[in-house]
């Protein structure tokens, strides 16, 4: 499998401390003579055997996390039963699966992928799927995908008109698929006691390309004179560019001077907590973890102040929210049986997935179009003896 970890900030705990030894992970012999109930560990996550009439598989258990700071709640691991669904879809063809897109959606696909990786090669052994992640972003994607240069691409908003286009010359038909929401969260410095709710203009005032803003109160009249320091995204990252376009209408339209930027959100982090002024952003889940050290900022896009949850995120009231998707081409769904496999298994598992890569979960109402979208994938006809 290919990982690109370095180049995405969004790349968050599993992806770093996992997936950059997806090699060797992916190679791992089947665990032998495992009992239902058994321990096992993080590298040998969602690998699969049949034990008898009954299949097992190692999961994470119930109640713990694999970022939870509580050690009574550390990530712990064990054989548990599973169904001979899952053990079918491990049972995927020696294929290689290709997936470009979104770098937003990056980390949860990376993740699906290794899982998947493992559960095949724990069954077919060498002879197990392989999966490719890259993240040229939305735009960037959906033009390989057009070309027939991928399978799948992860896309951080729905295609639009000219991509749609695009495939269609092309004669590419596709499958889309609702997979997660995404949900930026603005923090500032928990002395910070005046910007405790900001509309999206003044945001826009603070980060729009050209922004003469060095005070906050150049913010708003009120606000006092403390210099304002911003810490925000690497320009490579998803979040970059989502953050740019929700704030200022456009992806990486944003101010070049006074604004220090990582691909790693412990600087953002580190740079918020160690002055009074700082502001910054970066995904939710790890807002909340650092809760003592950053202050979440409640956005106003007209309709009051809303503080960012997962409730509020997959409401749709956060401003700086969007669901995200990913986009199967039929072609492969039909001549490649792991691509099929690979989006089943991901979407089963998709509630372990999403935590896993601290992804906001989808809503009852947005897994009922979920299961509209798998069930148009089983309409799209099966070619046995193709690859393409």
């Amino acid at each position: 499998m290919t990982f690109k970890v370095s180049k995405s900030k969004v790349a968050r705990f599993l992806v770093a401390s996992v997936a950059v030894s997806a090699v060797g992970l992916s190679s791992a012999n089947v665990a032998s003579a495992a009992k239902l109930g058994d321990k096992c560990k993080l590298k040998d996550a969602y690998k699969i055997q049949k034990v008898g009439t009954k299949y097992i598989r190692c999961q994470i258990v119930p109640g713990t996390s694999l970022h939870s700071k509580d050690k009574k709640k550390a990530a712990k691991f064990a054989w548990r039963a599973t169904t001979a669904r899952q053990y079918v879809l491990a049972n995927a063809n020696n294929e290689t699966i290709r997936i470009d897109g979104s770098s937003t959606v990056y980390p949860m696909s990376a993740v699906a992928a290794k899982y998947f990786e493992t559960a095949s090669k724990s069954v077919k052994k060498s002879k197990g799927a392989k999966v490719t992640v890259g993240f040229s972003g939305t735009g960037g994607g959906f033009e390989k995908f057009c070309r027939g240069e991928t399978d799948i691409s992860n896309a951080s908003k729905a295609i639009s008109s000219s991509q749609k286009a695009a495939c269609e010359k092309a004669g590419i038909a596709y499958t889309e698929i609702l997979i997660a929401n995404d949900g930026l969260a603005v923090v500032t410095n928990p002395s910070n006691d005046w910007a405790t709710c900001l509309t999206m203009a003044e945001l826009k005032k603070i980060w729009n390309l050209g922004s003469t803003v060095k005070k906050w109160s150049d913010v708003r009249a009120g606000f006092p004179d403390t210099p304002i320091k911003l810490f925000g995204a690497g320009t490579d990252s998803g979040t970059f560019e989502s953050f740019t376009e929700l704030v200022n209408g456009k992806g990486k339209v944003v101010r070049k001077d006074g604004v220090q930027t990582s691909e790693d959100d412990n600087v953002t982090v580190a740079g918020v907590n160690g002055d009074k002024g700082a502001m910054g952003y970066f995904g939710l889940s790890y807002a909340v973890e650092n809760s003592k050290k950053v202050k979440l900022v409640q956005i106003d896009k007209g309709a009051g102040c809303v503080t960012p949850s997962n409730a509020t995120v997959q409401g749709g009231t956060y401003p700086l929210s969007r669901p995200l998707f990913t986009y199967v081409k039929n072609a492969s769904l039909s001549t490649k049986p792991a691509v099929g496999a690979y989006i089943s298994f991901w979407v089963d598992n998709l509630k372990q997935i999403s935590a896993d890569a601290i992804f906001v979960p989808l809503t009852n109402a947005q897994q009922k179009i979920l299961a509209k979208n798998v069930a148009s994938l089983a309409k799209v006809p099966r070619v046995k003896g193709i690859k393409k």
